[in-house]
């Protein structure tokens, strides 16, 4: 069975969010069925969100110090819990050892397989100005579609000041009208494009069609590393292939 190597500290519940997503996933009946995971915790990594508005530091080094630590430590693959990182991992590929498996490819490819037409992105400012989902789903044939600008900024608050602070009585009131107008504006499903975002749905009990990235990761991640997948999502025939892409 292969070693999965988690670049993560973006943030830290987030983390641990996609490593227990992975073990949930894993069809074991004993710890030695389980997939070897190591975690590379780097709170050390400079937000991702101001370095993409030209505001921060570029995350890049950091994220090259997390894969360096765990190829050397004996990860046969890496995947990162932070949807934001992923707008600099054309900077990143030249330098990593080993191969890597995208979740915003892998999510794309789910949702093209789920036959969606039109999706709604909830995301970190960061991710929503990177194109980054812009650019898979639309390979993919999916219109995307984006919160507008008061609700993109709920979204980001809620994800800053609600789940990263970890403050559990968060009020969403705005964070739900964007959802119930991006769902008026035709949206299908809403893409969870922030590791923080599954955490705030369980939270704050928000509501709606929601797509899983971290989850989708997870049961790509877990097939990748040759394990048994339990399934949480929808069956898409031919998704849990042990093909590894690059991004």
């Amino acid at each position: 069975m292969k070693t999965i190597g988690i670049i993560g500290g973006m943030g830290p519940m987030a983390t641990v969010d996609l490593m227990q997503k992975i073990i949930l996933t894993t069809d074991a009946r004993e710890d030695q069925e389980h997939i070897p995971i190591l975690v590379d915790n780097n709170t050390n990594i400079p937000d991702r969100t101001a370095a993409i508005l030209g505001q921060g530091t570029s995350p890049v080094p950091e994220l090259l110090k997390s894969a360096k630590r765990l190829t050397a430590q004996g990860a046969d693959f890496l995947i990162m819990g932070c949807n934001t990182a992923h707008f600099f991992l054309p900077l990143m590929m030249p330098y990593l050892k080993v191969p890597f498996l995208s979740m915003i490819e892998t999510t794309a490819e789910f949702c093209k397989r789920q036959g969606l037409k039109k999706a709604g992105l909830l995301a970190s400012a960061g991710t929503c100005h990177s194109g980054i989902y812009q650019r898979a789903l639309q390979h993919a044939g999916i219109e995307i579609l984006l919160p507008k600008e008061q609700g993109e900024a709920a979204i980001h608050d809620m994800i800053y000041s609600g789940v990263k602070a970890g403050k559990p009585h968060y009020d969403t009131t705005e964070v739900q009208k964007t959802l119930q107008d991006m769902a008026a504006a035709g949206a299908e499903a809403f893409i969870l494009g922030c590791t923080e975002i599954p955490l705030a749905v369980s939270m704050y009990h928000l509501e709606g069609n929601f797509l899983d990235a971290t989850q989708i990761l997870a049961e790509k991640a877990v097939a990748a590393a040759g394990a048994k997948v339990i399934s949480q999502l929808p069956i898409c025939e031919g998704f849990l292939s042990t093909e590894i892409s690059t991004y």
